[in-house]
């Protein structure tokens, strides 16, 4: 006979609050994205109060001829910036995969169509690699995890989960509604009939999260416009030290109202109104918090990128040194993930130009003297090419075998992708007839 007791069971369990969701999606915004954001929710929000009358900190530096020889492009010119689906996706697996799992992530999203999905069934992709199907769903799993969310999903419903879970957090209930009920989001009373067991205010918050979503993961690379980037950080270079600036001109600096306390105690207050003023209290918090975490955080990982890379800033992209997530994460006390939203869609401004800090990052290969990144194969490839006999060009795998006579262990199909990643065209349509 079953006995029946009841046992305390203590368990450590991440609630995601209004005020914490507001600090990790302030963590996601470039520059140009937190301006109108922390604007629009000064204008909606009663708790929040802009200080006014301070010494401004930083003032962007407005000529910056003396940092540029005369033949170089202004800076400004610089500013425009569209990449392609292919362009972020590539940069984003160099970055985090390796091995075959690279192999793999390179085929999966050679397979995807514009809306970002999957068109071909993972058993498929398994076959022509010889990898096992799991292995290669696992892969796709973390792919669906790069930028754009979503990528690589089989249809709308796996995007969006995806998309849930990077931006809310792990919820049942929004799982379920996305996979069984999808179409009654927009007939919100319709699923407040389904769910009568849940709160309204529970269901409005998902059916409001879920709308949020892009239903199609690459839906901001269908005919996007070129889009102007504004610096985020700012780096200067002072010969034995590197200053760094996080760039804030013109977002309004923020405090709670001083009557929020008097409002929020008002015993008088309908249950609804006190409800919406305490969330409103919340994200006020939050956005607070949320722009003091993203500078510190900002700040603290861009230091460590400029020195670890101070050679590749002052010398070129061929001195890049193996560096990834991981490396990054293990240093400045940041989870891999954290890591990962704060340079995504982050551009610094260096003495030579502006770049995404993603460029910070490179993948490794194994060398005689040590590991090399990729970038700096990559170069030594088209440098080989560069000084080659056009009469009688260098094949991949002469390429291959010339690497590995320096110690460079490559295989012929990754000088293969590498140089196709230079847009360099292969020996046959390099060679110059006599």
């Amino acid at each position: 006979m079953l006995k029946q007791r009841l046992e305390l069971k203590l368990q450590n369990k991440l609630v995601l609050t209004v005020s914490l969701k507001q600090q990790l999606a302030l963590l996601l915004l470039p520059k140009v994205e937190l301006q109108e954001t922390v604007k629009t929710e000064l204008e909606e929000n009663p708790f929040l109060e802009e200080i006014t009358n301070l010494q401004p900190e930083f003032e962007p530096v407005k000529d910056y001829a003396k940092y540029y020889d005369e033949e170089e492009k202004p800076v400004t010119s610089r500013l425009a910036y569209k990449p392609s689906l292919t362009d972020m996706l590539e940069f984003q697996i160099d970055i985090e995969f390796e091995g075959e799992e690279k192999d793999i992530a390179y085929e999966i999203i050679g397979d995807i169509d514009e809306k970002g999905f999957l068109t071909v069934p993972v058993e498929d992709i398994a076959e022509k690699l010889h990898m096992p199907v799991q292995h290669v769903e696992n892969v796709r799993q973390k792919v669906m995890r790069l930028e754009p969310t979503g990528i690589g999903a089989k249809d709308i419903k796996e995007a969006l989960k995806v998309q849930y879970e990077e931006l809310f957090g792990e919820d049942e209930l929004a799982d379920r509604i996305i996979s069984e009920n999808l179409e009654l989001v927009c007939k919100p009373e319709k699923l407040f009939e389904l769910y009568k067991d849940i709160p309204v205010e529970r269901l409005q918050e998902i059916i409001c999260n879920i709308k949020s979503l892009k239903p199609y993961p690459a839906i901001n690379y269908l005919d996007e416009p070129v889009r102007y980037v504004e610096p985020d950080v700012y780096v200067y270079d002072r010969g034995d030290r590197f200053e760094i600036v996080v760039n804030e001109s013109e977002i309004p600096r923020l405090k709670l109202t001083t009557a929020y306390r008097k409002l929020i105690s008002d015993k008088t207050l309908p249950e609804e109104t006190r409800k919406f003023l305490e969330d409103k209290l919340q994200r006020a918090i939050g956005i607070i918090k949320g722009i003091e975490q993203r500078r510190e955080n900002l700040y603290k990982i861009t230091e460590f990128l400029v020195n670890y890379q101070s050679e590749f800033i002052r010398k070129g992209r061929e001195y890049l040194k193996p560096l990834i997530l991981k490396d990054v994460a293990e240093v400045v006390g940041l989870h891999e993930s954290t890591v990962s939203r704060i340079v995504s869609s982050k551009y610094v401004q260096l003495p030579t130009g502006l770049l995404p800090l993603k460029a910070f990052f490179s993948t490794k290969l194994s060398s005689s003297s040590g590991d090399i990144s990729t970038e700096k194969v990559k170069y030594m490839i088209a440098e080989l090419i560069e000084k080659e006999d056009k009469r009688k060009p260098l094949s991949d795998q002469k390429i291959a075998d010339i690497l590995k006579s320096k110690g460079i262990n490559v295989a012929r199909r990754t000088v293969t992708k590498y140089r196709e990643q230079l847009n360099i065209p292969d020996s046959r349509n390099r060679r110059i007839k006599k």
